[in-house]
């Protein structure tokens, strides 16, 4: 077992200068709630490497993509698009920081998370149960659309998934190596997903995997309609579901797109649900204001900008989510509910002046 704490605060992740915004506040949310520990960047671009390089970031080590390439990697680089081969490395990152540096353990964290407070809780659960991979599931409801669900993403999200630097660990963080070389696609055919799906079979194939207990981690826009939340006195967050309460340790921004109207669209899956505004405005509203803030010094200190992320917003107002089409699938009375709070709690405005959703 790991006595010394910061062992076990050792993360790594990997971005390039269109999520640079997001990867600072990640940074920065890891500043506030976790304070001593250790995060392994992996810039995948110039421009993201050179303003990391400059910001001379304290509890980060940066690393350039170039430090991972191999022949295998350099080929797959040609074939996939610039998400897929991102994928593609995920296992191939987490890999370098245990073998290179010799970490007792690796957490790997999706650029667009943001912590609510220490995972230091989740990391020991693996330990105390004598695994050495951990995983977090997606926490879909298990509603109709359970099984099409976990068909088509996978029980588990690549997010927040821990590796012991042992044999065990090692053996697991091979095997999606050499997965991901040969197949990491952003679609779904046979079985696969990305780099994602591989993991449904982990748990079957190996005693070694933990899966998190903890409702803490994982939280995310497919499974926030779930979950009752709270604040006490510290104004720290709970989540609680069927009796079960535990802090917020990080929530997973997946999927937030920037429209070329201002507005953001926040991809949640069911945006009708109960208390959905109150769980926005706490949970969103935080995020949102230091990704703006940061995307302001970026600007200023960097010249970074992000208007290559905007996305045309017809796509989220017309089509396949228009009143028309949605009434025609679902009838007048459910699609003019789902259309109304669609657009009432799926799309904000921000007040630039103040970073407030309106």
């Amino acid at each position: 077992m790991m006595k010394n704490r910061e062992d076990k605060m050792v993360f790594c992740t990997l971005f390039d200068s269109n999520y640079l915004d997001r990867g600072l506040v990640l940074y920065e949310s890891m500043k506030k709630h976790i304070g001593s520990f250790r995060l392994y960047i992996f810039a995948f671009d110039d421009k993201a490497f050179e303003v990391l390089s400059h910001m001379k970031l304290k509890h980060a080590v940066l690393l350039s993509v170039e430090n991972i390439m191999t022949e295998a990697l350099c080929q797959v680089r040609k074939e996939r698009t610039r998400t897929e081969f991102c994928w593609t490395c995920t296992p191939f990152v987490i890999g370098h920081v245990l073998q290179t540096y010799h970490e007792k353990l690796c957490t790997y964290i999706d650029a667009d998370t943001f912590f609510f407070s220490s995972p230091a809780g989740a990391i020991e659960e693996i330990l105390a149960h004598g695994c050495s991979v951990g995983l977090v599931e997606h926490r879909f409801e298990r509603d109709s659309m359970y099984g099409s669900c976990i068909f088509d993403n996978g029980k588990y999200c690549i997010q927040f998934n821990t590796f012991l630097n042992d044999s065990a660990g090692m053996q697991v963080l091979k095997e999606w190596e050499e997965d991901c070389l040969n197949w990491c696609y952003y679609r779904c055919e046979d079985g696969r997903l990305g780099d994602q799906k591989y993991t449904d079979k982990w748990k079957q194939s190996y005693s070694c995997v933990h899966e998190s207990e903890n409702l803490g981690v994982g939280a995310a826009p497919w499974n926030l309609h779930q979950y009752r939340m709270s604040r006490n006195k510290d104004r720290e967050i709970y989540m609680e579901y069927r009796g079960r309460k535990y802090p917020l340790v990080f929530y997973h921004f997946e999927g937030m797109k920037y429209l070329d109207n201002g507005s953001i669209y926040l991809s949640i899956w069911k945006p009708e649900a109960g208390g959905m505004g109150r769980k926005i405005r706490l949970i969103y509203g935080a995020y949102i204001r230091r990704v703006l803030s940061a995307r302001m010094f970026l600007a200023r200190a960097y010249h970074v900008t992000f208007e290559q992320m905007q996305v045309d917003h017809t796509l989220y107002f017309e089509g396949e989510r228009s009143f028309k089409q949605l009434c025609k699938e679902q009838g007048v009375l459910d699609g003019s509910r789902k259309w109304f709070y669609n657009r009432r709690n799926n799309i904000v405005f921000v007040n630039k002046k103040t970073a407030e959703l309106r």
